[in-house]
């Protein structure tokens, strides 16, 4: 929701870019407008937009499961020209990301995927590299905010995931617990499942 007077709501810091959509100090939304997109459609906020990062060379609009970079603007065209069209990335699929912030040259968040090549050779080649955004210095607190925020999805997901594993574990110990009961399979045949299983 926008503010009033120009203080954050949540900690109470001094806003001096009343355009800007974070407190500068608690990262909490502060206009909500220039942060969501209104769907062209339905003219409604789009609710599942968790983050709407505003870059020079593209945008980037993360969800739970993941991201879409999308070129529009003037260095976008530059870099990327005008055939380019969105790009979903899922969370699961990143490997790693790379956070320069921006300086006197722009800074950039690039993603690596499996297989991908990521460029190493700084904000120039991120300009043009189709899994990286630049970005000018007043959009570093932001930008750092987006990578913690994908990085803590990312953990999430992966956790969810180790305890479905567990779970299912447990249920084929139970199983094989079973057939050990019914004298199915012996106690060494259950001993090196259970072993397995559990990863010893």
């Amino acid at each position: 929701m926008p503010f009033s007077n120009s203080q954050c709501p949540s900690c109470g810091t001094t806003i001096t870019d009343l355009r800007s959509p974070y407190c500068p100090q608690c990262l909490q939304i502060i206009n909500r407008n220039a942060v969501e997109k209104k769907d062209p459609k339905t003219s409604s906020i789009n609710s599942d937009i968790i983050i709407n990062f505003e870059g020079k060379s593209g945008q980037i609009e993360l969800y739970k499961d993941k991201l879409i970079i999308k070129r529009a603007g003037f260095w976008a065209v530059m870099g990327h020209g005008l055939t380019k069209g969105d790009k979903t990335i899922y969370l699961n699929q990143i490997t790693g990301i790379q956070l320069k912030l921006a300086g006197l040259l722009v800074g950039y968040i690039q993603f690596t995927l499996p297989g991908g090549i990521e460029s190493s050779k700084g904000a120039f080649a991120a300009t043009q590299d189709e899994n990286s955004v630049t970005f000018t210095a007043s959009e570093n607190v932001l930008a750092t905010y987006l990578k913690e925020k994908i990085e803590e999805l990312m953990h999430k997901s992966r956790q969810s995931t180790i305890q479905t594993v567990q779970v299912s574990s447990a249920d084929e110990i139970k199983k094989f617990k079973q057939l050990l009961d019914e004298g199915i399979i012996t106690k060494d045949e259950f001993d090196k499942k259970k072993k397995e299983l559990l990863g010893l």
